[in-house]
């Protein structure tokens, strides 16, 4: 008895489950409905849109992020949302709701409990929970290591901890890497050394000092060779010839590739960043000034790349309406894409190496996927775009419309440099020429229990040339674009009044 009281209450138990989650999925669609268009980005979010603005709602119906941004990303394996705002990010938590307002120029993930933040083109941090725990006031700023970080500010460098406290002042021409707790550092172009609580041990007065090995390094000054102690005591004076089999290992700084190695003999020039070494008979100068790099005279643009986008169409008064007779025409948004392959660019440089000109050659694929169900839906004015099915109520399960152009663009293109040659925040805009390579529609349907699909190929009534206006902005290899085209997709008399137009990503090629 008391074993089938418990099957009977486990029955109702998954009952009543399933209902809640049949119920719960329900409301889920109703909530969706309301949108204008809505993405699953990952299971259980969706990317929403309501005029024009793009939000996130969770599988229970909830905004996590508010519908009234230009774009958001896909959560991070933290749960982090970055969303953009006139071209401004900002930060959202599935949990914790808004961390960072979209007022950042860029926005970096997580790393060891900080996120690199940039703001007015100057660098800072902000913790987990969206405090700004280092000031957006740095030229440029490194990831954390032990609890420090190396900061750039008006050319100098120093060390802050990650609460943002200052631990090394920001007056040194460069600072490498700590070994032994001890880091070199370059101060009015001469050597000296740092511990780990910010004193210069060693003062800055040599021409060159070694890394440490067992508490010991060699230092030369005006030509004279010296090993010294972690508290830069003198220990012992050492002749030319015997330094070089002083025992001291070659480093490496990650940061600024520039090596110090004991030199041989022979004559020897390196060539570092801002710097030169030039060595003989175990002797050597150095040459150290901040001006000696010069700027790029190149410009390179952001063109060349591989984009996927969203089509649509507008109407002469910008609403994505159709006009009567064309209602056949409704767009599944979802499965109407765009694809735009740029393999090649040509750069025109017009000022320094962040403003220039960017041109190149590519193909363009636009598919236009109806909501068509039925044959007999088409109106006899666009029957003549679709090939002929009979009878007119066979069943429809995919119908688009197709077409292929080569694509000219000319972008003018500003970036707006963090310090590296790489990496760079850029905004360009232009216009886009193309002549239509091909055109094609396409309908699937039923017939004997069997799909069969058919295709005509035609110009559809679409013009030969046309133009259009494009803009893209982006981080490095990454950038969203759009395009729109003012003059109407197909020719006077020949189809409805519309106005394409597309917005996605796109994926550049270095």
């Amino acid at each position: 008895m008391l074993k089938q009281a418990f099957k009977t209450g486990l029955i109702i138990l998954f009952m009543a489950v399933e209902g809640l989650a049949v119920a719960q999925e329900g409301s889920l669609d109703s909530v969706l409905q309301k949108y204008d268009h809505f993405w699953e980005m990952t299971p259980g979010l969706y990317r929403v849109m309501k005029n024009h603005h793009i939000g996130v709602v969770d599988s229970r119906g909830r905004e996590i992020v508010p519908c009234r941004f230009d774009q958001v990303w896909t959560p991070t394996k933290d749960q982090y949302i970055r969303v953009l705002l006139n071209m401004k990010t900002g930060l959202y938590h599935l949990k914790k709701g808004i961390i960072l307002p979209a007022e950042y120029d860029q926005i970096w993930e997580y790393d060891n409990g900080l996120a690199k933040v940039m703001k007015n083109r100057k660098f800072g941090f902000a913790d987990m929970d969206g405090r700004i725990v280092v000031p957006c006031e740095y030229q440029h700023v490194w990831s954390p290591r032990n609890g420090l970080i190396k900061v750039m500010k008006d050319g100098l460098t120093g060390y802050i901890k990650k609460t943002g406290e200052m631990v090394i002042p920001v007056v040194y021409q460069h600072i490498w890497d700590f070994e032994e707790g001890m880091a070199r550092v370059v101060r009015d172009g001469k050597m000296g050394y740092v511990n780990d609580q910010g004193n210069e041990v060693v003062p800055a007065i040599y021409d060159q000092v070694w890394p440490f090995e067992e508490g010991e390094a060699m230092a030369v000054i005006d030509g004279d060779y010296f090993k010294i102690d972690k508290n830069g005591n003198i220990i012992e004076t050492l002749d030319p010839q015997s330094a070089k089999n002083f025992p001291v290992h070659g480093t490496e700084d990650e940061e600024s590739d520039e090596r110090t190695v004991i030199r041989s003999n022979h004559p020897f020039i390196y060539l570092g960043d801002n710097k030169v070494e030039i060595f003989h008979d175990g002797e050597g100068i150095q040459i150290e000034n901040k001006k000696i790099k010069k700027k790029s005279k190149h410009f390179r643009g952001h063109l060349a790349g591989i984009g996927l986008a969203l089509n649509g169409y507008l109407d002469n008064e910008g609403h994505e309406e159709l006009p009567a007779g064309y209602e056949f025409m409704e767009l599944d948004q979802r499965k109407s894409l765009e694809v735009v392959f740029y393999p090649w660019e040509e750069n025109v440089r017009l000022l320094g190496d962040w403003f220039g000109l960017t041109t190149g050659l590519g193909v363009q694929y636009n598919n236009y996927r109806f909501k068509l169900e039925s044959y007999s839906d088409i109106p006899e004015n666009g029957r003549e775009w679709f090939p002929v099915l009979d009878p007119e109520e066979t069943p429809i399960s995919k119908s688009k419309l197709m077409m292929m152009h080569l694509n000219v663009p000319v972008m003018v293109e500003i970036q707006m440099r963090n310090g590296e040659n790489s990496n760079n925040l850029y905004i360009s805009g232009g216009v886009v020429g193309g002549v239509r390579l091909q055109t094609h529609t396409k309908l699937v349907y039923r017939k004997n229990n069997h799909s069969e699909k058919k295709k005509k190929r035609d110009d559809l009534g679409l013009p030969l040339f046309r133009y259009g206006f494009m803009a893209k902005a982006g981080f490095g290899s990454f950038s969203i674009y759009g395009t729109y085209y003012p003059k109407p997709m197909f020719k006077d008399g020949e189809g409805p009044e519309l106005y394409p137009y597309s917005i996605g990503v796109m994926l550049n090629l270095d």
